[in-house]
């Protein structure tokens, strides 16, 4: 059903062809199809008798007019009118057959009736001048009928097909009893869905009258209409009110103050005596009309201007410093992008700020500080003609340009100009103080395409600069250098927060290689860096303050290590931690020290504590008494690196010291040097006075063990009995060949 509602166009909604209605397509269907049915049924019935009696005229006008009719329904859609009137032709055509070829003048008559239905088709599909037209042309037929006209004598046909009498009035009563019923049909549902259409239409346009009337003539705001020439050609009364209408005007005249654009887009504020209103535009669909509102938006304009005022009020506020007021870092940058549209060649962004900030800060008040920088400020602008574009860029540093492309000038001769005019003595409370300042330059455009980039490279060299190179210009390297280690810093404090370091054990053995205690060494694989040698993370843990981290993490992971040795019938021997002096400074270090072994269930006497000279130099008295503290607990005291730079030979007799480690720079020397080697002997012959082990660190042959074994030395560290292990190859080692570490070469890197 849905393809012959489809294929005869029942719906009458918009086709393809706008210019003809479905419902007269629709029709010319109906007819055609009927046509192409019963042509096609009275060529298949009539065809055995045709070809009996020879009527071979009778098979060739039915075939023509099933394949016209198969034709006309074929194009009826894209070609509807030439269909329709080919359609009708073809109904006077069958007529004039029927009269020529039937010898019978009274079923003749009957044939003629078929254009009778002519003017009926053609007022269906195209209208009342072609229905009038073929009305009047039914007068031929009429008259023949009248008249008994016979024509069948001009075709010389004697004989006419058996039972002609029903094949015509049969087609004729189909004709108009099925196929005109139809298309009429047709006609008439689309007449009752075209009045159905109409009143919908008629009650959508009451119900936009409605609208119309409520949205408005009857709104409460100000809306008018114009035309295309801007005339005013209808109002409400609101509008009437506020504009004061006398009659129909031009809108410049009306409202002169307000300017329409050929396409508004955007709402637009204009000022009507004393108020302010906002217009709406919008354009009527299909029409060259535009309805105008008014809004009243007095208050908004006024707010709007105390919003101006402020934000102007914030913009200088935004480019000044809120304590000292002086130009900020914002300005600075805008300025500075100004400066290099305008300037067409090199120059320098210096940053300077005071070395003794800090104690400037701690000395005197905020305000104080504050003051002096203003002070600085002053003297920065009148110190050079060169120096443009002063600026506080925050953290009391002061920023400027000096317009030279000399790196050597700006270095040894601009900057000291300006740094001895900073540097000279300032009044604070009426008291003179003294002041040093440090430079960091960088250079636009060869060190930074922008003057951001720039800027942050001077800050880069501020921060590398000292009392001993106050002046510091920008280096890539260094600054690079620098970066890294602040992300190696990073690294590691993530590193020590999820306990990523490894521990690894160096052997410390007897003459022989018989294994009596091991030093923990902190490793290092970051997943990001790979592996970072202790040399350079160490350091960093110490400058960043997060050594005593990497000590607690040390200490824990060594307890729990022993702890697993332990329970798996290792043999346990003294475990050797490094303490640094910012760990031995530490007021709860022997409270947390002793928390550790003590959840592990480590004892004192297996833990050896190795410190540096360093950490034996600050706040002496505290150093003593914590090491007789951790000796009265059973811990081992040694000294680390004995030996390194200039090292306290009295201070060995002021601390209860255990061991003593000599370092590799003093081990290396003893087989070539006697005087090395005598110094060394001295050494020992003074442990063994003070009841103090000497441990010979580093040591890499077998002659260097010898010469200390001679000397009376007992406890050897070095490659030459074992790298340091990792936990699991030191385990393996001991269950296949105990403590014993046989003395190996050292392999060659």
């Amino acid at each position: 059903m849905h393809y012959l509602s489809r294929y005869f166009l029942l719906s009458d909604h918009v086709n393809s062809n706008v210019l003809v209605p479905n419902w007269r397509i629709s029709a010319l269907r109906i007819i055609l199809t009927a046509g192409v049915i019963l042509c096609f049924s009275v060529f298949c019935h009539t065809l055995n008798a045709a070809i009996e009696f020879n009527l071979i005229h009778v098979i060739v006008l039915c075939a023509s007019f099933f394949v016209t009719m198969a034709i006309l329904l074929l194009a009826s859609r894209k070609c509807f009118t030439l269909c329709a009137h080919a359609l009708l032709l073809s109904i006077v055509a069958a007529t004039i057959s029927i009269n020529l070829f039937l010898t019978d003048i009274n079923l003749a008559k009957i044939g003629s009736m078929y254009m009778y239905a002519c003017p009926i088709i053609a007022l269906m599909l195209l209208g009342v001048r072609t229905a009038l037209g073929y009305a009047i042309l039914n007068i031929v037929p009429f008259y023949f009928i009248i008249n008994n006209v016979d024509i069948s004598s001009l075709t010389s046909i004697n004989t006419q097909l058996p039972n002609s009498d029903w094949y015509i009035s049969g087609l004729l009563f189909l004709f108009f009893n099925i196929c005109i019923p139809l298309a009429v049909a047709r006609t008439i549902v689309a007449a009752k869905r075209l009045n159905q259409t109409m009143a919908e239409s008629n009650s959508h346009l009451a119900a936009k009258n409605e609208l119309y009337r409520t949205f408005f003539t009857e709104s409460s705001i100000a809306k008018i209409i114009i035309d295309s020439e801007n005339t005013v050609i209808d109002f409400n009364s609101q509008a009437k009110m506020l504009f004061d209408f006398k009659a129909t005007v031009k809108l410049d005249k009306l409202l002169p103050n307000l300017v329409i654009a050929a396409n508004p887009q955007k709402n637009q504020v204009f000022k009507y005596k004393n108020t302010y209103k906002t217009v709406h535009y919008q354009q009527v669909t299909d029409s060259d009309y535009c309805v105008l509102r008014f809004d009243d938006c007095t208050e908004q304009h006024q707010i709007k201007q105390n919003l101006l005022a402020m934000e102007q009020e914030n913009k200088r506020l935004r480019y000044s410093d809120g304590q000292t007021h002086l130009p900020n870092r914002e300005w600075f940058e805008l300025q500075c992008e100004r400066f290099v549209a305008k300037y067409q060649g090199d120059f320098y962004i210096v940053i300077t700020q005071s070395a003794n900030n800090e104690y400037l800060n701690l000395k005197y008040s905020k305000a104080d500080a504050k003051a002096h920088l203003v002070s600085a400020y002053k003297r920065l602008k009148d110190s050079n003609e060169d120096l443009v574009l002063c600026a506080h860029v925050g953290n009391n540093k002061l920023a400027f340009i000096i317009t030279t492309s000399s790196a050597n000038k700006i270095e040894y001769k601009l900057l000291n100009e300006v740094k001895h005019a900073l540097d000279e003595p300032y009044i604070m409370r009426g008291r003179k103080y003294q002041q040093s300042f440090l430079f960091g330059f960088s250079n636009f455009p060869r060190q930074g395409k922008s003057s951001a980039t720039v800027l942050n490279n001077a800050i880069e060299a501020l921060k590398l600069a000292d009392n001993h190179r106050p002046i510091n210009g920008y280096d890539e390297k260094r600054s690079q250098a620098f970066l890294e280690k602040h992300e190696i810093s990073m690294l590691l404090d993530e590193a020590l927060h999820n306990a990523e370091l490894e521990l690894h054990y160096q052997p410390k053995v007897t003459h022989d290689g018989k294994c009596i205690g091991l030093e923990a060494l902190a490793r290092w694989n970051s997943k990001t860096l790979g592996v970072v040698s202790p040399a350079v993370f160490i350091p960093i843990a110490e400058e960043y303050r997060m050594i005593s981290r990497l000590t607690d993490l040390i200490i824990q992971k060594v307890c729990t290590q022993i702890a697993t040795w332990s329970k798996d019938e290792i043999p346990l021997v003294p475990v050797a931690i490094n303490i640094s002096l910012l760990d031995f400074g530490q007021s709860d270090f022997m409270s947390k020290l002793v928390k550790y072994l003590a959840d592990f269930n480590v004892k004192p006497s297996q833990i050896e504590l190795e410190l540096t000279e360093t950490s034996l130099e600050a706040n002496q008295e505290y150093s003593l008494a914590l090491m007789q503290n951790l000796q009265s607990w059973g811990f081992t005291i040694s000294v680390d690196d004995f030996g390194v730079g200039y090292s306290n030979i009295a201070r060995l007799a002021e601390y209860p010291i255990n061991k003593l480690k000599l370092d590799r720079s003093l081990i290396s020397q003893v087989t070539s040097s006697t005087r090395q080697k005598s110094l060394v002997k001295a050494i020992h012959v003074m442990c063994d006075e003070l009841g103090i082990k000497c441990v010979s660190e580093g040591v890499e042959t077998q002659q260097q063990v010898e010469i200390m074994a001679n000397m009376g030395c007992k406890e050897f560290q070095g490659f030459y009995f074992s790298k340091p292990l990792s936990a699991y190859h030191y385990t393996e080692h001991i269950k296949q060949q105990g403590l014993n570490f046989n003395p190996q070469k050292i392999p060659t890197s």
